[in-house]
């Protein structure tokens, strides 16, 4: 599934979920800077539901995916902490307790229950990201995580969520360098419909350079490309933002 055996992804779902848990109440108000109309406690209150989501498909049949509806609605205000920590308590026995091989329902179809565990991982420490970042400068995101993360922006969320007609890809590419960590490079192809990428370095239309996780970051639309070293075509980096609303 990943390239990089190191990752403990269990333990950094229990280090990242109990450090969003552990926002102040009194920032829950607080708009995030980087995505438009979410609060801290947006933040929180998604993160409780996914745990719950993700906690459900651990239990389900490989082709009966829970419903929205299985899930209550968070509770507004400090009451979120509680209902969130309920979700986080939750998730992690599940994971715990589930066969990893077992075949479960995502939204990508089927997939070994494995694929959830990588899924948040992720999920739980981009979220903490954003929820400190509205108030202060946030830790970054474990350099081990951030590069297996570039792969599964490239293997997972691009074939199903990039809007390729607004990234109008026509053969470009994406470089990316990451300075802190080794096998840390990629190359990506842009294509009309699609994207080809591989772990390589080769020059590129576009070259961004930084911190793996400031890379994986960007890719996300958390921070925008001026936080790294890029060189070429910049705007090329613009529009991946603009089509990767994940």
């Amino acid at each position: 599934m990943t390239s990089v055996p190191a990752v403990d992804y269990l333990h950094l779902i229990k280090v990242e979920l109990a450090r969003l848990g552990g926002v102040a109440p009194e920032n829950l108000g607080t708009p995030l800077p980087h995505i438009e109309g979410w609060t801290v406690q947006a933040v929180v209150a998604h993160t409780g539901w996914i745990c719950r989501y993700v906690s459900l498909c651990l239990e389900a049949p490989a082709t009966q995916p829970p419903r929205r509806s299985d899930i209550a609605e968070p509770p507004a205000g400090p009451d979120v902490l509680e209902w969130f920590d309920e979700g986080r308590r939750l998730v992690i026995s599940s994971l715990e307790s589930s066969d990893p091989t077992q075949v479960r329902p995502t939204w990508t179809g089927p997939q070994p229950g494995e694929w959830w565990i990588r899924r948040l991982a992720q999920e739980s420490s981009m979220h903490r990201w954003d929820a400190y970042a509205a108030t202060e400068s946030p830790d970054p995101i474990d350099a081990h995580l951030a590069l297996d993360g570039i792969d599964e922006v490239f293997d997972v969320f691009a074939p199903h969520r990039l809007q390729f007609a607004t990234l109008n890809g026509s053969g470009q590419k994406i470089h990316l360098h990451a300075t802190d960590v080794e096998a840390g490079e990629w190359t990506v192809t842009l294509e009309p419909k699609g994207l080809t990428w591989e772990r390589a370095h080769e020059k590129g239309d576009v070259a961004a350079r930084g911190p793996v996780s400031d890379l994986l970051l960007m890719l996300w639309s958390r921070i925008p490309p001026s936080r790294l070293e890029v060189f070429g075509d910049a705007a090329l980096l613009d529009r991946w933002q603009q089509a990767a609303k994940f």
